[in-house]
């Protein structure tokens, strides 16, 4: 393990862990301080996604790390704010390295080109007081890898999108660098709602009729923006407004 000091984030690099997100949950378990620490892994062997998913790398050619976050200035009512600063961070971050303007939030916590995911956050957050205290954010972005196995649905990766291979570490403190910005506006009233706004902007699909399952039921909705506790507010073609957690909806393509 070597480590590296960026912007004050005090990055760790390993080879190989099961999981960089349980690497910095068992710290918080230890009563050691996760803020503004990152610990970034070449493989993990057991790489988790959103419920039951787990995240599929291959060895050494794509971005795969763990941050943690002092929350304790955000109510736990509005965690949200979180998935929204790193989405922002990475979509921003990728967007200027390749100038490519197609790079999309895909609620709740994956990131898009057009149609195809190229990336994932994970976040678990402890609570105190009906405060945050320490956030764990998990990040899996496809950069340098070419092929991906058949079974899973749609990957794209940077080098598919752009024909060229890209330095790991470079991403990853441009991501620190606008996150640590994201951060600092979320501070104030005004940055909130910039933050607010540009998520929306960057949201997949909004405002454009699609299918989507909803429980059992397969209907034609359009996504109108995000709700209350960061719930996704669906729109029906009479008018109807539903808002929905990951559970109940689900993306068809």
């Amino acid at each position: 393990m070597r480590q590296v000091i960026f912007q004050n984030f005090r990055v760790l690099f390993i080879d190989e862990i099961d999981s960089t997100n349980q690497w910095m949950q068992n710290r918080i378990k230890s009563g050691v301080s996760i803020s503004d620490l990152v610990l970034c892994a070449d493989y993990q062997t057991s790489g988790k996604g959103m419920g039951e998913n787990h995240w599929h790398s291959e060895k050494g050619k794509n971005l795969l790390f763990s941050l943690g976050m002092d929350a304790g200035f955000i109510a736990a009512s509005a965690q949200f704010l979180i998935t929204q600063i790193i989405a922002l961070a990475v979509v921003d971050e990728l967007s200027a390295l390749t100038r490519e303007k197609d790079f999309r939030i895909k609620w709740p916590n994956d990131i898009f080109y057009q149609r195809k995911k190229l990336g994932g956050v994970l976040i678990s957050n402890t609570i105190r007081n009906g405060q945050l205290d320490e956030s764990v954010i998990g990040v899996g972005l496809n950069i340098n890898q070419a092929n991906f196995p058949e079974w899973i649905p749609r990957p794209v990766s940077l080098r598919q999108i752009v024909d060229r291979e890209f330095d790991l570490q470079k991403i990853l403190k441009g991501i620190l660098r606008r996150f640590r910005y994201r951060v600092n506006q979320a501070q104030s009233m005004e940055g909130l709602g910039i933050i607010n706004n540009e998520y929306h902007q960057k949201l997949f699909r909004i405002g454009e009729w699609h299918r989507y399952k909803i429980k059992e039921e397969i209907a034609e909705l359009r996504i109108k923006g995000i709700g209350e506790y960061g719930m996704l507010v669906m729109e029906t073609r009479e008018g109807k407004t539903i808002p929905c957690d990951f559970k109940t909806i689900r993306f068809l393509f």
